[in-house]
């Protein structure tokens, strides 16, 4: 598989180390202002904010509140990153990718009505945004989502099916967060490895780390349940898909945390170019 090494503009050259394919940018709202001063060898990614002045950013919002952007201002803010990430780059090689959240957040438990609904308002979304010089990689949510110092629901994007469904639409392909799904499958008590499968052929980008019961993400290689023996031979059937961990925190003291699940990922057999 491609290594993919998640950055920040201040830890760029420390990330470097990893002699990775892929740079994928972790986007704050400020990050509309970045600027880059030097060019680089590699394939850019960028993984779109989630807030956007302390609001946050969703793509199927039923209306908007004092702490979700409506609809339409988010589609705006997610084409603004489009935007962004088609210029900066100018300093790599390859056409660029997008990581975005789709949104469906609620504080409250939905109707069932008004989740379809969402489910439904999102294609419509995003044939509103200008891809034309760029690959747009939808994510899979976790169940949860602790915004503002409170959880949240997640009510889209959860299930393989509606990713499939969605990718058949659109004719895009995602961003498959191990985590997220192996703590929506503990959530609700079905398999990790069928929900992989379902949508393997449609993912273009991995997201790693470990998972424990529905709500702890982030996690060190073995810190949790997701059954990683099982999963590499998997994902070994896909050596031209790309990757990136997602440790919580594993970008700090040089890279640390990424370099550590990396090294036992690898001993464990997923085969890294």
């Amino acid at each position: 598989m491609i290594l993919g090494m998640k950055v920040r503009k201040h830890d760029i050259q420390e990330m470097l180390k990893f002699n990775s394919k892929i740079l994928e940018f972790h986007f704050s709202d400020s990050d509309l202002n970045l600027t880059l001063n030097t060019t680089f060898d590699k394939q850019l990614m960028v993984h779109c904010y989630e807030y956007f002045d302390r609001k946050i950013v969703d793509m199927v919002s039923l209306k908007e509140t004092h702490q979700i952007h409506s609809k339409e201002k988010s589609i705006e803010l997610v084409q603004a990153a489009i935007d962004k990430t088609v210029e900066l780059n100018e300093h790599f090689v390859g056409t660029p990718s997008i990581i975005v959240h789709p949104g469906g957040y609620s504080l409250e438990e939905l109707s069932s009505e008004d989740i379809q609904l969402m489910k439904n308002t999102l294609h419509d979304s995003v044939k509103q945004l200008d891809t034309k010089n760029i690959h747009l990689l939808l994510e899979n949510m976790p169940p949860y989502g602790w915004f503002y110092g409170g959880r949240w629901n997640s009510n889209i994007f959860l299930d393989s099916s509606d990713l499939l469904d969605y990718c058949k639409n659109t004719k895009n392909k995602v961003c498959f967060d191990l985590c997220h799904s192996q703590l929506y499958c503990n959530k609700q008590n079905i398999s990790f490895l069928d929900q992989l499968e379902q949508i393997c052929d449609y993912t273009s980008h991995f997201h790693l780390s470990d998972a424990e019961g529905s709500e702890e993400e982030g996690l060190q290689y073995g810190e949790g349940t997701l059954p990683f023996k099982e999963v590499i031979p998997i994902l070994n059937r896909y050596p031209s898909t790309s990757f990136a961990i997602e440790v919580w925190k594993g970008h700090e003291e040089g890279g640390k945390g990424f370099g550590e699940f990396l090294d036992k990922i690898n001993k464990e057999g997923l085969d890294i170019t």
